[in-house]
């Protein structure tokens, strides 16, 4: 199977951070990109969006992980789809499966016994035996890419008027003395924002909600020895969640988290003075910080949304449509791209090329 290349931080989200930049090879040869730092890195490295931030084949669902499709019916409709068509359009001649006295040649009935594949017997339509380890390999072969759509079809095409329409709604809402002079924007809006940022939150390889993919991580790892079928099991859990995110409404930790932050949190959206540095954001650009050492309370949840902007989401008894709009000058920002940057896997992204101007 080619690689086909997955981004876990969207090439949409990282256009706000997009401007001139050069390689350490070409340092006069400017080019539209970002720069990114390694956790040592003192100076950045110039790319484009699409060269970072990506895995192959990271929300690609194996026919080995049919096993899933018991809680995503979406995926196993299209694997029914693609077994009955590879059967039929086979070549020299379709084929058919049987299961004991089963004979499964319509769509009906793979649907019905797809689970039990491995049992099946292989014929052609003229009645011969057909090779079943060829046919098994070719249906293992097979992968569906349902969750990367709907990543593109329902974040990435929606991102940017998103971001906009929250900014604009905040900066030009007047602030209210009534709620200590926060600022009320439209519910839809702040609840769009909220979903943005828990879509985000879990589609990071990084994601482990409250510890249990850990858990489970090592319980397997300690039952099967094959190191790759305990990553494909953990990779099945994590898709679970996904498909629940896009196509449940209820159930699951997206669904749940969502519901209580929008319950009992709210946002704080600072913006950066026009002469202070930019805020910086990672390859992990969701995530919750928490700290019981710090003199301030900068505990909640974390999300850089653009060079000027960031937001924190934290615990609040105003509607979640209240927002705190504040400025942070030069010290605060660097004070909040420090976190940023301590909770990157590997990567931080920034607009400057110097690490000592950011942080």
């Amino acid at each position: 199977m080619a690689t086909k290349n997955q981004h876990f931080v969207p090439r949409v989200y990282l256009k706000a951070w997009e401007t001139k930049v050069e390689t350490k090879k070409e340092p006069g040869k400017q080019f539209d990109g970002v720069y990114y730092f390694g956790k040592d890195d003192v100076a950045g490295e110039g790319t484009t969006r699409e060269t970072i931030l990506w895995k192959p084949h990271l929300y690609t669902i194996s026919f080995r992980q049919l096993y899933l499709a018991r809680e995503c019916p979406k995926v196993y409709s299209f694997f029914v789809d693609e077994v009955f068509n590879s059967m039929r359009n086979n070549v020299p001649q379709p084929v058919y499966g049987k299961l004991g006295y089963s004979l499964i040649k319509t769509q009906k009935s793979v649907y019905k016994h797809l689970y039990e594949i491995d049992s099946w017997d292989f014929y052609y339509d003229d009645g011969t035996a057909a090779r079943k380890k060829a046919l098994l390999n070719r249906f293992n072969d097979m992968h569906c890419y349902l969750i990367e759509d709907s990543f593109s079809s329902i974040y990435e095409d929606n991102w940017e008027k998103i971001l906009r329409t929250f900014i604009d709604e905040v900066k030009k809402a007047v602030p209210n003395p009534e709620i200590d002079l926060n600022r009320k924007i439209s519910e839809k809006v702040a609840e769009d924002m909220m979903e943005f940022f828990f879509m985000m939150f879990c589609r990071s390889p990084q994601f482990d909600p409250m510890g249990t993919y850990s858990w489970m991580k090592d319980i397997l790892e300690q039952t099967f020895p094959d190191i790759k079928e305990t990553g494909e099991m953990m990779d099945a859990v994590w898709f679970v969640e996904l498909y629940r995110m896009f196509y449940k409404e209820n159930g699951g930790f997206y669904h749940t988290a969502l519901a209580k932050t929008v319950e009992n949190c709210q946002f704080i959206l600072f913006e950066a003075y026009s002469d202070a540095v930019s805020f910086i954001t990672s390859d992990n650009p969701a995530f919750q910080h928490i700290s019981n050492v710090e003199a301030t309370n900068m505990n909640g949840y974390y999300f850089p949304i653009s060079p000027k902007h960031m937001l924190l989401i934290a615990k609040g008894s105003d509607p979640v449509n209240v927002i705190s709009y504040r400025m942070a000058d030069s010290d605060l920002v660097r004070k909040f791209n420090q976190i940023i940057a301590s909770h990157s896997s590997r990567i931080i992204i920034s607009t400057e090329k110097d690490r000592h101007k950011i942080i």
